[in-house]
């Protein structure tokens, strides 16, 4: 209302009279959108304003994202700023650092550009809301295909110039390169050939699942080609000082590995742009087999593509066959937890409510593969150690990096799972906990904490033994992995949900930015303390049986307390009845807004 009433007093003043001939000469028809362009427009908003982005703030939200990955170039370009400037006056930067600064905008256009794609998976093609809603209507499946089409690429041709721009502009700029635009070029040509390459990539393999296995089995094997393509990409992310400290003697010396790293095909291509046949045979190799895999990935693409398009359309109208799985395996520790931990029925409806329903929404499967993704990549980047030995590059295992393995993995998953745990899947239903158990007390939060105890024991555990079988040690320092394992899952996961006091899945989250001080505390400072003083307390628990057992002692002391102080906190809080709640429930059981 108050800014229809601005514009009508801001308005210039109309003319009193027009005749009919004035008003048919200055009158312009708005112009009207096509059918395609239309439904291009919604599919490429419906990428933009999506299942993962559906909160209150969606646009501020998008803009973070945005800023987020575009400024990493514009930081790095200025950061290189003194290596080529510096005072007084010095030789020019030499060859091979040159080649360094070159590969990180090529590997950043290869991380971005996959996850962004990776990010869209299940918008890459038409889903049950588009078979729906969009078949039905008049409109050509012809038509409808090419504006999704069309879309798509509008999308990634948006995110792979947004992420190279600062770069493609400012790099030969601050490199004072004699020739600007070839440098340019070289620079343009490399990093979207980088992206393009990871985004067909992606493309071209959901194409030959779909076409291979079905609408059906790609569902279920999506979060884990989900969390499986986000960890190496972050892999590749994080060991960029590892490989770029080592880049002169991995690609003059392990050429043959060399070969092999998708992210220096391009970097081939880079300086072989740049530098003609002057640059090192080597560039040569590599861009050679950077355009090959080009050719193939993006040839699989414009082939598949139309027909797991066709196939995913026909199985979503004719619907999938319903296969009840039932995982055996885990019969007997249902046993085992109802007849100690899950005696209480109310525990037992929330833990295997959790179970149920994790996997069942967009948003909650690609948080999971985010944050395993992560806890993987940064696992690996401080396990692995690269070296090169007779013209080969060998990796081998860090010993501080095997300690700070199980920590990582057990911060990152409580992490993880505590943010899937908090985002709402459905609120309208959660009137149906009130009426069954009413307000939820400490014994009904103890299933998720109980749940998410379990997952992270069980991950970070697997994480100790796999490296003890890599690099054998004394079976006391596989205890002490062991121990540091269980312990800093249950205490972490006791820490993490302390604050909760609602049902997983049924409270809507507070804003990212209100919570950004608590996020700067807990991945900032809190997770590499948590990383050294595990880690140091591992290799103090190694050198005798009587420090493993006191170490054992302060987990078990460190749980019970938290867990005491969590119930009289929440014993506490359910005195007072929160002001929304008597508004709420019962009368509109949470079905509709206010």
């Amino acid at each position: 209302m108050l800014s229809a009433l601005t514009r009508r007093f801001l308005a210039p003043p109309r003319p009193a009279v027009l005749s009919l001939g004035v008003q048919a000469e200055t009158y312009t028809p708005p112009r009207e959108q096509s059918q395609f362009e239309t439904l291009t427009r919604h599919i490429l908003f419906r990428f933009f304003h999506n299942e993962l982005l559906g909160t209150d703030d969606e646009t501020s939200r998008i803009m973070q994202i945005t800023y987020l990955v575009a400024l990493p170039t514009l930081v790095v370009t200025m950061f290189l700023f003194p290596s080529y400037h510096a005072f007084p006056p010095h030789p020019p930067r030499s060859f091979w650092p040159r080649v360094t600064d070159h590969y990180f905008y090529v590997m950043y256009a290869f991380i971005a550009m996959g996850a962004a794609t990776v990010y869209e998976w299940d918008l890459l093609f038409p889903d049950l809301l588009d078979v729906f809603i969009l078949s039905p209507l008049p409109i050509e499946a012809r038509r409808l295909f090419l504006a999704r089409v069309l879309a798509l690429a509008i999308f990634l041709g948006l995110v792979l110039v947004g992420t190279s721009a600062f770069g493609i502009i400012m790099l030969p700029a601050v490199a004072e390169a004699p020739r600007y635009f070839h440098h340019a070029f070289a620079h343009a040509a490399a990093v979207f050939a980088s992206g393009l390459f990871t985004a067909t990539t992606f493309l071209a393999l959901q194409g030959i699942l779909l076409n291979l296995l079905g609408e059906n089995i790609v569902r279920k094997l999506t979060p884990l080609l989900q969390g499986a393509s986000i960890m190496l990409l972050l892999a590749i992310l994080l060991l960029h000082p590892t490989i770029s400290g080592s880049l002169k003697p991995i690609l003059t010396t392990a050429q043959h590995g060399a070969l092999y790293f998708p992210p220096f095909w391009f970097l081939g291509i880079y300086e072989r742009l740049l530098n003609g046949p002057s640059s090192p045979l080597i560039f040569h190799q590599l861009a050679r087999n950077g355009l090959i895999a080009l050719a193939i990935t993006a040839t699989l693409t414009l082939v598949t593509y139309p027909l797991a398009y066709r196939r995913r359309v026909r199985q979503l109208i004719e619907g999938g066959t319903a296969v009840k799985s039932i995982n055996r395996a885990a019969i007997p520790l249902h046993h085992a937890l109802h007849a100690t931990l899950l005696r209480q029925p109310a525990r037992r409806a929330i833990f295997h409510f959790i179970s149920q329903t994790i996997l069942r929404a967009q948003r909650q499967r690609v948080m999971l593969a985010m944050y395993a993704g992560m806890a993987l990549a940064m696992a690996i980047s401080e396990v692995l150690g690269l070296t090169v030995i007779h013209n080969r590059i060998h990796a081998y295992l860090l010993p501080k990096g095997v300690r700070e393995a199980v920590p990582i993995m057990a911060f990152w998953t409580v992490a993880g799972l505590r943010a899937v745990l908090t985002n709402p899947v459905d609120r309208r239903g959660t009137w149906l906990f009130r009426t069954i158990i009413g307000r939820p007390n400490a014994a009904n939060f103890a299933a998720a904490r109980l749940w998410v105890t379990l997952w992270a024991a069980a991950i970070s555990s697997a994480t100790a033994l796999i490296l003890y079988a890599l690099s054998p040690t004394t079976p006391l320092a596989l205890a002490a992995h062991l121990t540091a394992a269980i312990g800093v899952s249950t205490v972490l996961a006791d820490l993490f949900l302390y604050p909760d006091r609602n049902v997983p899945f049924t409270h809507l989250r507070k804003s990212a930015i209100t919570d950004l001080p608590f996020v700067v505390m807990r991945y900032v400072i809190a997770f590499p303390l948590v990383v050294s003083n595990v880690a140091y307390n591992e290799a103090w628990t190694e050198t005798s049986g009587p420090h493993l057992l006191k170490t054992i002692v302060f987990y078990a002391i460190t749980h019970t307390v938290l867990q005491l102080a969590h119930t009289f906190s929440v014993n506490q809080s359910t005195l007072q009845t929160p002001p929304d709640e008597t508004d709420d429930f019962p009368q509109r059981l949470g079905l509709r807004d206010a």
